[in-house]
């Protein structure tokens, strides 16, 4: 009997990258800001890893390494055909590490370009980041840091129910964040997988998040007491250290393993505005990543809550509030389906699910169309018969400036709706959105 193979794991090897001159002085002009440095490569074929490590090569007087960065993947190309990279995460050398310093291998033998991209063997690769923790003893401890986090998981893969809505909070998350300009990325990267069976909520998953539970929910009891029902939350500010935040709080008391949808409701407190963004799962099949309205779904009795709404809202019999600066809409629509793909194997770690988002209006509709009906499987939403729908960016644009959304008198019969989920078996996620009412368009250039 043959004896079965047995694969060895692959050693990993990264590049040594050097540029144009014009292009190397910006590069090193900028190294030590702190800021992610972007590179375009001609080899739109080239098989790159999701995560692949470089060596930057800014110094050819005598060739040197200036630092040592994590590189990812790009969205996209800028209309330049060209595939683009992120450098992060950066260990610069404060004196650059010259080709003299070392013993075994000669820089200009494994240094390649952008437009003639070379990677290293392995040995090698070994060889060049031993020599440069021996020659940098200080930086020895952040480069191997840096070497481990290429290897560290920090998106949330699988199937499962827990995993599902770990995934529909993560993208809430981000999504605000977004809409706060904020830096999505930045926290979204801190997110940690080892505690995922321990975890109730995406906040349990970050790290270094500051938790401030009693002085956020004091802060928020308004909006909680117009929308939600008292129960247990965990509570995190989000902010960049000026006048924009985004405080979070997740319902928590109900075993997110029994849950079965996520609500995410948002409020802008610069346009006093409620959006309601709930989340169905699209499955990719014949067709593509679509989502099937079954009756299992509940997705007509969520509509039917929403025309009471409608219905309820004509009702009321109030004086219009005084226009402001920022009160008009245009659409005051606060209901918005999201039908998410799942995260895709290449998606970065900060990436926000991809997905189909519709407004109620534009959902009922859409589902009386020949269009949403097929021959055998019934109503179904997804791109082979949706072209016209938000995707993140344009959803998050208008979520921004406050182009969509429900004014503050809306909140009652809104709160109506989130109960109905809530005994559907779908949980509550809030987000407050803190951001200055500008009264001139300046900031419009600063911010995009």
């Amino acid at each position: 009997m043959p004896k079965k193979k047995i694969k060895t794991p692959v050693q990993y090897a990264g590049f040594v990258l050097t540029f144009e001159p014009e292009r190397t002085q910006w590069l090193a002009e900028r190294l030590h800001s702190g800021i992610e440095l972007t590179e375009s490569f001609s080899a739109l074929d080239w098989s790159f890893e999701r995560r692949e490590l470089t060596l930057l090569v800014l110094n050819v007087a005598p060739i040197s390494i200036s630092a040592i960065a994590i590189m990812e993947r790009m969205h996209g190309s800028g209309g330049s055909g060209k595939l683009k990279m992120r450098m992060s995460k950066m260990v610069v050398f404060d004196e650059p590490v010259a080709d003299s310093e070392f013993l075994c291998t000669r820089l200009h033998s494994v240094v390649c370009t952008p437009e003639n991209l070379k990677r290293t063997q392995p040995a090698t690769w070994d060889s060049l980041v031993v020599e440069l923790c021996r020659s940098r003893p200080s930086s020895a401890e952040e480069i191997t840091q840096l070497i481990s986090s290429r290897e560290t998981e920090r998106r949330l893969l699988g199937q499962s129910n827990r995993v599902e809505r770990l995934n529909e909070q993560r993208d809430g998350l981000g999504l605000t964040l977004d809409i706060a300009q904020l830096d999505r990325a930045s926290v979204l990267k801190t997110m940690r997988i080892d505690n995922i069976e321990g975890a109730n909520s995406i906040l349990d998953l970050l790290e270094t998040l500051p938790i401030q539970e009693r002085s956020l929910l004091e802060h928020d009891a308004r909006i909680f007491n117009l929308l939600l029902w008292p129960q247990d939350s965990k509570s995190a500010i989000f902010s960049d250290g000026s006048n924009r935040s985004v405080r979070v709080h997740v319902v928590d008391k109900t075993n997110i393993e029994t849950v079965l949808g996520i609500d995410l409701i948002i409020y802008s407190t610069c346009y006093e505005n409620f959006l309601l963004l709930q989340y169905k799962r699209m499955k990719k099949g014949g067709k593509g990543w679509a989502y099937q309205v079954s009756p299992s779904s509940n997705l007509h009795t969520q509509l039917g809550c929403m025309a009471a709404f409608r219905a309820a809202t004509r009702t009321i019999q109030t004086s219009p509030p005084s226009p402001t600066l920022w009160s008009y809409r245009l659409n005051d629509e606060p209901f918005y389906f999201k039908f998410c793909e799942q995260i895709r194997p290449n998606a970065r770690d900060e990436s926000l699910v991809p997905g189909i988002t519709l407004s109620e209006p534009h959902l009922r509709e859409f589902l009386t169309v020949p269009e949403a009906t097929g021959v055998q499987d019934g109503l179904s939403v997804g791109y082979h018969n949706c072209p016209r729908y938000l995707n993140n960016t344009e959803f998050i644009q208008l979520a921004r400036v406050g182009w969509i959304g429900a004014g503050k008198k809306s909140a009652e019969l809104l709160k109506k709706v989130l109960e109905a989920n809530r005994e559907g078996g779908r949980a509550a996620m809030l987000a407050v959105i803190d951001t200055p009412k500008e009264r001139s368009a300046s900031g419009r250039a600063r911010r995009r």
